[in-house]
């Protein structure tokens, strides 16, 4: 696992070694818009997802506070949409344990399919690891 980016909202790592194409991440903390660094860790993904082909993100979000409503509508407008446009093909969630982080994660999903990106929520990271193997396997890439 080699880490690509760390900040208060983000520890992001490149996991192709042992699952191709795939970055896992650590979401945290209370996500603003007008926050900067809120915000660098939400755009890093862009750049890092479309130069390294990435197409899968398996993503936790144990540590994350909650997503307000406005935070949540420039998710389904224009993170996911982008992502989607960089090359991303799945993003695979860890079970959030705190019931904050599942609240958040029910709300910033409930619309996330539309976009054209596969998403689901497994228990374990070895499980994500599994499927994510599957879904290469299905896209023809590994």
């Amino acid at each position: 696992m080699k880490k690509i980016f760390e900040n208060q909202y983000a520890e992001l790592y490149d996991i192709s070694e042992e699952v191709p194409q795939t970055i896992f991440g650590y979401w945290k903390g209370f996500w603003l818009l007008d926050d900067e660094e809120a915000m660098k860790a939400l755009h890093f993904p862009f750049e890092y997802v479309e130069k390294n082909a990435i197409k899968i993100m398996i993503t936790d979000y144990q540590f994350l506070e909650v997503v307000p409503p406005e935070t949540n509508e420039w998710l389904e407008q224009v993170w996911f949409p982008t992502i989607v446009q960089k090359g991303l093909k799945a993003e695979i969630v860890l079970d959030a344990t705190s019931l904050t982080a599942k609240l958040s994660v029910e709300f910033m999903y409930e619309n996330v399919n539309q976009t054209g990106l596969f998403t689901t929520i497994v228990p374990t990271m070895e499980m994500a690891k599994e499927l994510a193997l599957n879904v290469l396997k299905k896209l023809q890439v590994y």
